[in-house]
Protein backbone atom coordinates (compact mmCIF):
# COMPACT_ATOMS: atom_id res chain seq x y z
CA UNK A 1 0.00 0.00 0.00
CA UNK A 2 1.12 3.04 -0.65
CA UNK A 3 1.17 6.24 2.09
CA UNK A 4 2.91 8.96 -0.07
CA UNK A 5 1.64 11.08 -3.05
CA UNK A 6 -1.66 12.50 -1.11
CA UNK A 7 -2.25 15.58 0.66
CA UNK A 8 -4.71 13.04 3.04
CA UNK A 9 -2.16 10.32 3.20
CA UNK A 10 -3.20 6.96 5.09
CA UNK A 11 0.34 6.20 7.00
CA UNK A 12 -0.98 7.65 9.85
CA UNK A 13 -3.09 4.81 10.26
CA UNK A 14 -0.72 1.61 9.95
CA UNK A 15 2.37 3.09 8.10
CA UNK A 16 3.97 -0.38 8.18
CA UNK A 17 2.42 -1.46 5.69
CA UNK A 18 3.58 -1.43 2.46
CA UNK A 19 5.43 1.33 2.04
CA UNK A 20 6.59 2.76 -1.11
CA UNK A 21 10.67 3.22 -1.41
CA UNK A 22 12.60 4.65 -4.67
CA UNK A 23 14.19 2.86 -7.04
CA UNK A 24 17.84 3.24 -5.29
CA UNK A 25 16.47 1.12 -2.07
CA UNK A 26 16.07 -2.06 -4.08
CA UNK A 27 18.75 -4.40 -2.50
CA UNK A 28 16.41 -3.22 0.76
CA UNK A 29 13.14 -4.28 -0.60
CA UNK A 30 14.84 -7.85 -1.41
CA UNK A 31 16.01 -8.34 1.62
CA UNK A 32 12.55 -7.60 3.40
CA UNK A 33 10.68 -9.67 0.82
CA UNK A 34 13.06 -12.33 1.55
CA UNK A 35 12.84 -11.99 5.24
CA UNK A 36 9.18 -12.27 4.87
CA UNK A 37 9.15 -15.03 2.52
CA UNK A 38 11.46 -17.32 5.11
CA UNK A 39 8.99 -16.15 7.65
CA UNK A 40 5.93 -17.17 5.74
CA UNK A 41 7.68 -20.79 5.31
CA UNK A 42 8.68 -20.75 9.17
CA UNK A 43 5.18 -19.98 10.23
CA UNK A 44 2.89 -22.06 7.61
CA UNK A 45 5.50 -25.33 8.90
CA UNK A 46 5.22 -24.65 12.73
CA UNK A 47 1.71 -23.89 12.86
CA UNK A 48 0.47 -26.51 11.03
CA UNK A 49 2.34 -28.93 13.19
CA UNK A 50 0.56 -27.31 16.16
CA UNK A 51 -2.76 -27.79 14.65
CA UNK A 52 -2.18 -31.31 13.94
CA UNK A 53 -0.55 -32.12 17.15
CA UNK A 54 -3.16 -31.22 19.36
CA UNK A 55 -5.70 -33.02 16.77
CA UNK A 56 -4.10 -35.80 16.70
CA UNK A 57 -2.40 -36.40 20.73
CA UNK A 58 -5.08 -36.78 22.83
CA UNK A 59 -2.72 -35.16 25.89
CA UNK A 60 -2.40 -32.42 24.22
CA UNK A 61 -6.29 -31.92 24.28
CA UNK A 62 -6.49 -29.13 26.99
CA UNK A 63 -8.24 -26.69 27.71
CA UNK A 64 -5.16 -24.15 27.60
CA UNK A 65 -4.32 -25.30 24.14
CA UNK A 66 -7.32 -25.06 23.01
CA UNK A 67 -6.37 -21.42 23.24
CA UNK A 68 -3.04 -22.55 21.38
CA UNK A 69 -4.60 -23.92 18.48
CA UNK A 70 -6.68 -20.85 17.40
CA UNK A 71 -4.24 -18.59 18.01
CA UNK A 72 -1.86 -20.96 15.57
CA UNK A 73 -4.84 -20.11 13.26
CA UNK A 74 -4.49 -16.49 13.54
CA UNK A 75 -0.88 -17.01 12.68
CA UNK A 76 -1.79 -19.07 9.98
CA UNK A 77 -4.26 -16.68 8.31
CA UNK A 78 -1.73 -13.91 8.58
CA UNK A 79 1.12 -15.79 6.82
CA UNK A 80 -1.06 -16.74 4.27
CA UNK A 81 -3.28 -14.23 3.26
CA UNK A 82 -1.41 -11.05 4.72
CA UNK A 83 2.40 -11.24 4.32
CA UNK A 84 2.54 -12.64 0.66
CA UNK A 85 1.04 -9.37 -0.56
CA UNK A 86 4.12 -7.62 1.43
CA UNK A 87 6.41 -9.67 -0.73
CA UNK A 88 4.38 -8.97 -3.77
CA UNK A 89 4.73 -5.57 -3.22
CA UNK A 90 8.31 -4.95 -2.72
CA UNK A 91 9.08 -6.57 -6.07
CA UNK A 92 6.49 -4.20 -7.44
CA UNK A 93 7.28 -0.90 -5.56
CA UNK A 94 3.25 -1.63 -4.37
CA UNK A 95 1.59 -1.37 -7.96
CA UNK A 96 -1.96 -2.22 -7.21
CA UNK A 97 -3.44 -4.42 -10.06
CA UNK A 98 -6.23 -7.14 -8.37
CA UNK A 99 -8.24 -4.61 -7.72
CA UNK A 100 -10.83 -2.71 -5.21
CA UNK A 101 -12.09 -5.97 -3.45
CA UNK A 102 -8.68 -7.43 -2.92
CA UNK A 103 -7.49 -4.72 -1.65
CA UNK A 104 -9.74 -4.27 1.26
CA UNK A 105 -9.47 -8.11 1.85
CA UNK A 106 -5.47 -7.40 2.34
CA UNK A 107 -6.08 -4.71 4.91
CA UNK A 108 -8.93 -6.77 6.89
CA UNK A 109 -6.54 -9.44 7.22
CA UNK A 110 -3.88 -7.86 8.49
CA UNK A 111 -6.53 -5.50 10.87
CA UNK A 112 -7.54 -9.22 12.22
CA UNK A 113 -3.94 -10.22 12.81
CA UNK A 114 -2.90 -8.66 15.89
CA UNK A 115 -6.26 -8.40 17.85
CA UNK A 116 -7.04 -12.43 17.31
CA UNK A 117 -3.82 -13.45 18.70
CA UNK A 118 -3.86 -10.89 21.79
CA UNK A 119 -7.03 -11.57 22.89
CA UNK A 120 -6.23 -15.36 22.76
CA UNK A 121 -3.33 -14.78 24.79
CA UNK A 122 -5.44 -12.90 27.39
CA UNK A 123 -7.68 -16.20 27.47
CA UNK A 124 -5.10 -18.53 28.12
CA UNK A 125 -3.20 -16.34 30.66
CA UNK A 126 -6.48 -16.21 32.39
CA UNK A 127 -7.15 -19.74 31.85
CA UNK A 128 -3.42 -20.25 33.61
CA UNK A 129 -4.96 -17.80 36.53
CA UNK A 130 -8.07 -19.68 37.46
CA UNK A 131 -6.20 -23.19 37.34
CA UNK A 132 -3.57 -21.43 40.39
CA UNK A 133 -6.02 -19.08 41.98
CA UNK A 134 -8.97 -22.03 42.35
CA UNK A 135 -7.54 -25.20 41.50
CA UNK A 136 -10.40 -27.15 43.21
CA UNK A 137 -13.27 -25.19 40.87
CA UNK A 138 -10.61 -24.94 37.96
CA UNK A 139 -12.23 -28.05 36.25
CA UNK A 140 -15.85 -27.91 37.06
CA UNK A 141 -16.04 -24.26 36.06
CA UNK A 142 -13.08 -24.11 32.96
CA UNK A 143 -13.82 -26.74 30.57
CA UNK A 144 -13.16 -27.68 26.57
CA UNK A 145 -17.02 -25.96 25.97
CA UNK A 146 -16.03 -23.21 27.49
CA UNK A 147 -13.09 -22.65 26.22
CA UNK A 148 -14.73 -22.91 22.14
CA UNK A 149 -17.38 -20.64 23.56
CA UNK A 150 -14.54 -17.84 24.76
CA UNK A 151 -12.85 -18.75 20.75
CA UNK A 152 -15.97 -18.35 19.09
CA UNK A 153 -16.60 -14.67 21.39
CA UNK A 154 -13.19 -13.58 20.03
CA UNK A 155 -12.82 -14.12 16.42
CA UNK A 156 -16.88 -13.03 16.10
CA UNK A 157 -15.53 -9.78 18.03
CA UNK A 158 -12.47 -9.13 16.25
CA UNK A 159 -14.65 -9.71 12.78
CA UNK A 160 -17.06 -7.16 13.41
CA UNK A 161 -14.66 -4.80 14.86
CA UNK A 162 -12.74 -4.47 11.98
CA UNK A 163 -15.38 -4.90 9.49
CA UNK A 164 -17.40 -2.02 11.36
CA UNK A 165 -14.20 -0.08 10.95
CA UNK A 166 -13.92 -0.75 7.24
CA UNK A 167 -17.49 -0.46 6.25
CA UNK A 168 -18.76 2.52 8.00
CA UNK A 169 -15.34 4.69 8.66
CA UNK A 170 -14.05 4.49 5.48
CA UNK A 171 -11.00 7.51 4.85
CA UNK A 172 -11.19 7.43 1.07
CA UNK A 173 -14.10 6.93 -1.57
CA UNK A 174 -11.75 4.46 -3.19
CA UNK A 175 -9.42 2.13 -1.60
CA UNK A 176 -7.08 2.20 -4.98
CA UNK A 177 -6.34 5.26 -6.64
CA UNK A 178 -3.12 5.64 -8.72
CA UNK A 179 -2.50 2.07 -9.12
CA UNK A 180 -2.18 1.63 -4.61
CA UNK A 181 -3.63 0.00 -2.44
CA UNK A 182 -4.31 2.32 0.15
CA UNK A 183 -5.05 1.93 4.14
CA UNK A 184 -8.66 2.64 3.88
CA UNK A 185 -9.87 3.53 7.44
CA UNK A 186 -10.25 6.55 9.78
CA UNK A 187 -6.92 6.72 11.75
CA UNK A 188 -8.63 7.68 14.50
CA UNK A 189 -10.66 4.41 14.95
CA UNK A 190 -7.39 3.08 13.87
CA UNK A 191 -6.24 4.29 17.23
CA UNK A 192 -8.99 2.78 19.01
CA UNK A 193 -8.68 -0.32 17.61
CA UNK A 194 -4.87 -0.35 18.64
CA UNK A 195 -6.01 1.33 22.38
CA UNK A 196 -9.05 -1.38 22.86
CA UNK A 197 -7.45 -4.81 21.45
CA UNK A 198 -3.94 -3.79 22.23
CA UNK A 199 -3.42 -1.95 24.62
CA UNK A 200 -5.62 -2.55 26.84
CA UNK A 201 -5.22 -6.62 26.88
CA UNK A 202 -1.55 -5.91 27.78
CA UNK A 203 -2.05 -3.94 30.73
CA UNK A 204 -4.82 -6.70 31.81
CA UNK A 205 -2.60 -9.44 31.01
CA UNK A 206 0.33 -7.55 33.31
CA UNK A 207 -2.33 -7.60 36.12
CA UNK A 208 -2.69 -11.16 35.57
CA UNK A 209 0.78 -12.24 35.58
CA UNK A 210 1.22 -9.95 38.72
CA UNK A 211 -1.63 -11.69 40.54
CA UNK A 212 -0.46 -15.46 39.39
CA UNK A 213 3.33 -14.24 40.43
CA UNK A 214 1.84 -12.97 43.63
CA UNK A 215 -0.17 -16.17 44.23
CA UNK A 216 2.72 -19.01 43.73
CA UNK A 217 5.12 -17.16 46.43
CA UNK A 218 2.09 -17.46 48.76
CA UNK A 219 1.72 -21.48 48.18
CA UNK A 220 5.26 -21.65 48.06
CA UNK A 221 5.79 -20.14 51.59
CA UNK A 222 2.86 -22.34 52.52
CA UNK A 223 4.58 -25.68 51.55
CA UNK A 224 7.49 -24.72 52.92
CA UNK A 225 5.91 -24.00 56.48
CA UNK A 226 4.30 -27.37 55.80
CA UNK A 227 7.38 -28.87 55.22
CA UNK A 228 8.90 -27.22 58.08
CA UNK A 229 5.79 -28.29 60.50
CA UNK A 230 7.38 -32.26 60.78
CA UNK A 231 10.33 -32.64 62.02
CA UNK A 232 11.31 -35.79 60.35
CA UNK A 233 10.28 -37.46 57.37
CA UNK A 234 9.62 -40.43 59.57
CA UNK A 235 7.69 -38.01 61.98
CA UNK A 236 4.81 -37.48 59.67
CA UNK A 237 2.48 -40.03 58.13
CA UNK A 238 2.39 -41.30 54.49
CA UNK A 239 -0.64 -39.75 53.85
CA UNK A 240 0.37 -36.72 55.48
CA UNK A 241 3.79 -36.63 52.79
CA UNK A 242 1.91 -37.80 50.13
CA UNK A 243 -0.57 -35.13 50.17
CA UNK A 244 2.01 -32.25 50.50
CA UNK A 245 4.00 -33.96 47.65
CA UNK A 246 0.87 -33.98 45.45
CA UNK A 247 -0.29 -30.51 46.26
CA UNK A 248 3.30 -29.26 45.41
CA UNK A 249 3.84 -31.03 41.83
CA UNK A 250 -0.16 -29.87 40.93
CA UNK A 251 1.27 -26.22 41.77
CA UNK A 252 4.76 -26.67 40.38
CA UNK A 253 2.55 -27.76 36.68
CA UNK A 254 0.21 -24.97 36.89
CA UNK A 255 3.74 -22.46 37.55
CA UNK A 256 5.59 -23.76 34.95
CA UNK A 257 2.76 -23.73 32.42
CA UNK A 258 1.94 -20.10 33.23
CA UNK A 259 5.89 -19.33 33.14
CA UNK A 260 5.55 -20.50 29.16
CA UNK A 261 2.20 -18.31 28.58
CA UNK A 262 3.87 -15.34 30.06
CA UNK A 263 7.29 -15.99 27.81
CA UNK A 264 4.87 -16.37 24.60
CA UNK A 265 2.76 -13.27 25.50
CA UNK A 266 6.03 -11.67 26.30
CA UNK A 267 7.59 -12.08 22.78
CA UNK A 268 4.17 -11.29 21.09
CA UNK A 269 4.30 -7.68 22.92
CA UNK A 270 7.67 -7.47 22.00
CA UNK A 271 7.46 -8.00 18.22
CA UNK A 272 4.40 -6.16 18.19
CA UNK A 273 4.71 -2.81 20.22
CA UNK A 274 7.06 -0.92 18.16
CA UNK A 275 4.59 -1.09 15.18
CA UNK A 276 1.42 -0.62 16.95
CA UNK A 277 3.25 2.38 19.18
CA UNK A 278 4.44 3.92 16.09
CA UNK A 279 1.04 4.10 14.36
CA UNK A 280 -0.62 5.24 17.31
CA UNK A 281 2.34 8.35 17.54
CA UNK A 282 1.48 9.16 13.80
CA UNK A 283 -2.32 9.17 14.41
CA UNK A 284 -2.11 12.14 17.33
CA UNK A 285 0.85 13.71 15.60
CA UNK A 286 0.53 13.74 12.01
CA UNK A 287 2.85 14.55 9.20
CA UNK A 288 5.37 16.55 11.15
CA UNK A 289 6.53 13.16 12.39
CA UNK A 290 6.88 11.69 9.05
CA UNK A 291 9.73 14.24 8.67
CA UNK A 292 11.93 12.52 11.70
CA UNK A 293 11.11 8.57 10.69
CA UNK A 294 12.55 6.54 8.77
CA UNK A 295 10.08 4.73 6.24
CA UNK A 296 12.32 1.70 5.88
CA UNK A 297 12.30 1.48 9.93
CA UNK A 298 8.38 1.19 9.54
CA UNK A 299 9.40 -2.12 7.17
CA UNK A 300 11.32 -3.76 9.42
CA UNK A 301 8.77 -2.71 12.53
CA UNK A 302 6.57 -4.63 10.19
CA UNK A 303 8.90 -7.65 9.56
CA UNK A 304 9.12 -8.05 13.99
CA UNK A 305 5.68 -8.25 14.46
CA UNK A 306 5.03 -11.03 11.48
CA UNK A 307 7.79 -13.07 13.37
CA UNK A 308 5.82 -13.39 15.59
CA UNK A 309 4.02 -15.82 13.69
CA UNK A 310 6.67 -17.87 12.85
CA UNK A 311 8.10 -18.40 16.59
CA UNK A 312 5.27 -19.44 18.63
CA UNK A 313 5.47 -23.05 17.24
CA UNK A 314 9.84 -22.47 18.30
CA UNK A 315 8.22 -21.48 22.02
CA UNK A 316 5.95 -24.44 22.24
CA UNK A 317 8.51 -27.31 21.63
CA UNK A 318 11.27 -25.67 23.45
CA UNK A 319 9.42 -25.09 26.54
CA UNK A 320 6.60 -27.70 26.28
CA UNK A 321 8.03 -31.35 26.50
CA UNK A 322 4.84 -32.89 24.86
CA UNK A 323 4.60 -30.54 21.90
CA UNK A 324 8.14 -31.59 21.69
CA UNK A 325 6.93 -35.42 21.26
CA UNK A 326 4.05 -34.51 18.79
CA UNK A 327 6.42 -32.80 16.51
CA UNK A 328 9.31 -35.20 16.31
CA UNK A 329 6.57 -38.27 15.51
CA UNK A 330 5.10 -35.82 13.58
CA UNK A 331 8.43 -35.45 11.75
CA UNK A 332 9.03 -39.38 11.50
CA UNK A 333 5.98 -40.07 10.01
CA UNK A 334 6.48 -37.70 7.26
CA UNK A 335 9.73 -39.23 6.01
CA UNK A 336 8.43 -42.90 6.81
CA UNK A 337 5.89 -41.94 4.03
CA UNK A 338 8.64 -40.52 1.27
Amino acid sequence: MDYNNTTRSPNVTYPGIGTTFPPSDKLFRFLVASLIIIIITGSVCGNLLVCLAIGLNKRLRKTTNYFIFSLAISDLLTALFSMPFDVEGDFTQHQWSKGEFMCNFRVFMYLIAAPTSILNLMAVSLDRFFAISWPLKYCTVINPKIALLVIAVIWLYTLLFTTVGMVCWPYYEHSVMNGQCFFNIDPYYSAVNSAVNFILPTVIMCVIYFNIYTIARKHAKRIAKQEASFPTVLSCSNEDSGAITSEKKRISKNIKAAKTIAIIVSTFLLCWMPLTLTSMIVVFCGKKCLVGINLQLWRVFLVLAYTNSAMNPILYSFFNKEFRKSFLKLFKLQFRFR
